[in-house]
């Protein structure tokens, strides 16, 4: 009986395809992969720091955190620091803390998306002394700016009716890339407790009027790329109103 098999050079000629293949495919798996976990963790981190808010609103017997007092107060007042700092610790599990003053440490280098390997001013988010920062066990890192829960100026074209704080969250603080837009990511805090992305359709229009121009990110390029991709972007693109892409999007990260 004659017994048929595979050459060498055939084996080795679809060893070498599949390489080519592999070569191929896999960096944009790896992509996406990164994408999803990023928009996983960001909606994680987000529901974190709503249910912290939630937290505190029911402990004060509130119906909203303007009500609570939460964001009452200087981000340069020691007092505040140390209120808000009573606040969160009985309402979020807590590893690390730096109040205005002093950095979050090691200090991270974080850059805008595009150019992404421009590292921004060391004034910035866990370099800078300003703000009051913490890290959560999942590695989640916040920093809070509290806006004194001040009435916007348009509350009747958006759930948003004041602005109570504005938060920086890093999704998953230490590891790679520390890139706005990717695990970086800005909102503000309204009075029903809830983060609000910027530059989003109910920020614009709370505080600017209108869901156009320059504050929203679809009319904006330089805010999240517009609608298009990243690489069809102005040279320049901050990342800032990324999470409001994401967000409104349908929980997608599509540049």
């Amino acid at each position: 009986m004659i017994k048929k098999a595979f050459t060498l050079s055939e084996v080795l000629l679809t060893i070498s395809i599949i390489g080519v293949v592999a070569a191929l495919t896999m960096p944009g798996l790896i992509s996406n992969y990164k994408v999803k976990v990023y928009v996983s963790q960001l909606e994680k981190s987000l529901s974190q720091f709503e249910q912290a808010m939630q937290n505190i609103m029911v402990r004060h017997e509130c119906t909203d955190i303007v009500c609570a007092g939460a964001f009452d107060g200087s981000v340069t007042d020691a007092a505040w620091n140390d209120k808000f700092e009573k606040e969160i610790t009985k309402s979020i599990k807590i590893i690390k803390i730096a109040k205005n003053g002093t950095a979050m440490m090691p200090g991270l280098n974080s850059a805008p998306l595009k150019p992404k390997n421009t590292t921004l001013a060391e004034d910035v988010d866990w370099r800078s002394t300003e703000g009051f920062k913490f890290m959560t066990p999942d590695g989640a890192m916040y920093l809070v700016v509290p806006k004194g829960c001040n009435d916007v100026a348009n509350p009747n074209l958006s759930t948003i009716k004041n602005l109570c704080a504005e938060v920086t969250m890093d999704v998953n603080s230490l590891r790679a890339p520390n890139q706005y837009g990717r695990d970086l990511f800005k909102f503000i805090v309204a009075q029903n407790g809830h983060l609000y992305p910027m530059y989003g359709a109910d920020y614009a229009k709370a505080l600017y009027g209108s869901a156009s121009g320059s504050n929203y990110w679809r009319t904006n390029a330089s805010l999240c790329a517009g609608e298009g991709i990243l690489k069809d972007a102005p040279e320049n693109v901050s990342g800032d109103g990324c999470a409001a892409r994401i967000m409104e999007d349908g929980w997608r990260m599509t540049y």
